[in-house]
């Protein structure tokens, strides 16, 4: 619960001048000890055993071990750390679900009020700009990090400043729309299995707010995975040939339109948009290829790319000398060489095949949730491709996407899911009165008694009975 609560509001209580580290992060570091003596103790846990948590594991060690040979190992810090975050996170989570079944689906409500609060606030800053550029310069150093914020209209400038992005508590609009796509996804993953309102209208809320962020690429993710959806759900559910064929031809013909309203919604603008984006891209991984193959087994080492990619923006004429890799895997590459590459690669392809097993051994009737779930999964997946994330997504992604993995791992079980079914409906008013409410009390006759449900025939007119 606490990390669910620490997800949103990272709450940096450093000043400026020492390190960026936000509160969720020292208490995951402080509860990784725990966490550790606790999963060593109690046997049977799969997830320890399983090729997801080893990728993680040699890509920590990856990050650790280039600190040996980085020209600026600062650099290196706060990736390694949020890494440590995430395994401790996922382990934490682990350790819940294997003690109570139930813990997981109960633990996350204290994030859905952030969610939808994240959700209002990036389409206040979007509808009024004077209103984010405030929140910007007087109180976003505690919640995006003291350093990241003294500097955002200097040298730390980040895509907020467009007047076309909002971000709410993050300044950059493309993980603000993670955030809150992820979320959303999330939700409806939930949703689907417990059938709780609240996180189904709090993942609305979440999906209407990615529409606020400005983000081109979220604005597409949220059209096509949504289909995407529907397709793996209803192929999941043993369609007919004909069935699916049908499908595929519906979805198709509907995915192509709604992609180009998304990006041509805005007279084009929206197209050149893609079109300047994805160009600047190719520029700065044209760097990598360069630098590959000046050193391609250990990389260049935390802070490296930064110092090699400063003199190449020069001769090619990129406006911005401070580009970092945009990419997950160049990113890992640069950073730990070829084993922190072979190690990311690992962990996305074992996180893939988790749902993909879920998809084909589960019944249908949980066909909507990995549905949901995997749509999250590639979320994360597809926008790292393009943007400066994690294997995890972004710090505040940590929380969800480490219960999506633990609900896959851990499904509720079928007698624990007919119990807690029945005391949903249990704790609803009895339709039926109490005998108390018919007859208060001993005593001769059915005075009391609605004549609806007084006895007839013999000895109807007797005493009453105690």
């Amino acid at each position: 619960m606490i990390v669910f609560a620490l997800a949103v509001p990272q709450l940096y209580l450093l000043p400026a001048g020492t390190i960026d580290i936000p509160l969720s992060t020292v208490a995951a570091l402080a509860l990784a000890p725990v966490v550790a003596a606790r999963a060593c103790r109690t046997p049977g846990s799969r997830l320890l055993r399983t090729a997801l948590v080893r990728s993680v594991f040699v890509l920590l060690l990856a990050r650790l071990a280039a600190f040996a040979w980085s020209p600026d190992p600062g650099d290196g810090r706060l990736p390694t750390m949020l890494l440590m975050q995430f395994l401790v996170t996922l382990v934490l989570m682990d350790n819940a679900a294997r003690e109570d079944p139930w813990l997981l689906y109960r633990a996350h409500y204290l994030l859905w009020p952030f969610v939808v609060a994240q959700s209002g606030l990036v389409a206040v800053f979007q509808l009024f700009p004077d209103v984010e550029n405030a929140y910007l310069r007087w109180i976003a150093g505690y919640f995006a990090g003291q350093n990241t914020v003294a500097g955002l209209f200097d040298v730390n400038r980040n895509n907020v400043l467009d007047p076309a992005k909002a971000g709410g508590v993050f300044v950059n609009g493309n993980v603000a729309g993670l955030f809150l796509g992820v979320c959303a996804m999330a939700a409806f993953a939930i949703w689907s299995v417990t059938r709780q309102r609240i996180v189904l209208i709090c993942g609305l809320v979440g999906y209407l707010g990615v529409w606020f962020t400005g983000s081109k690429a979220c604005r597409v993710l949220a059209v096509v995975l949504p289909l995407a959806v529907v397709v793996a759900y209803h192929w999941q559910t043993r369609m007919t040939v004909r069935a699916r064929r049908l499908l595929v031809a519906v979805v198709g013909t509907t995915a192509v339109p709604a992609v180009l309203v998304v990006t041509l919604g805005d007279g084009g603008g929206f197209l050149g948009a893609v079109r300047t984006a994805f160009g600047q891209r190719t520029e700065i991984w044209g760097y990598a290829v360069a630098a590959f193959r000046d050193g391609p087994v250990l990389g260049l080492g935390w802070g490296g790319w930064l110092e090699g990619f400063a003199d190449y923006a020069r001769r090619n004429d990129i406006y911005d000398d401070t580009f970092p890799p945009h990419n997950i895997l160049l990113a890992a590459w640069a950073s730990t060489g070829l084993l922190g590459l072979a190690a990311t690669i690992g962990f996305l392809v074992a996180e893939l095949r988790l749902v993909a097993r879920a998809a084909a051994g589960d019944s249908p009737r949980n066909a909507m949730f990995v549905a949901w779930t995997g749509a999250a999964v590639a979320w994360v997946c597809i926008q790292a491709m393009g943007e400066n994330t994690d294997i995890f997504g972004d710090i505040h992604t940590i929380p969800v996407i480490a219960l999506l993995l633990c609900f896959l791992i851990h499904p509720l079980p079928e007698e624990v899911r007919r119990v807690w079914q029945t005391e949903r409906r249990d704790s609803a008013p009895p339709a039926v009165p109490a005998v108390r409410d018919v007859h208060p009390g001993a005593g001769a006759g059915d005075a009391y008694v609605p004549s609806g449900l007084r006895r007839s025939g013999p000895g109807a007119a007797g005493a009453g009975r105690r």
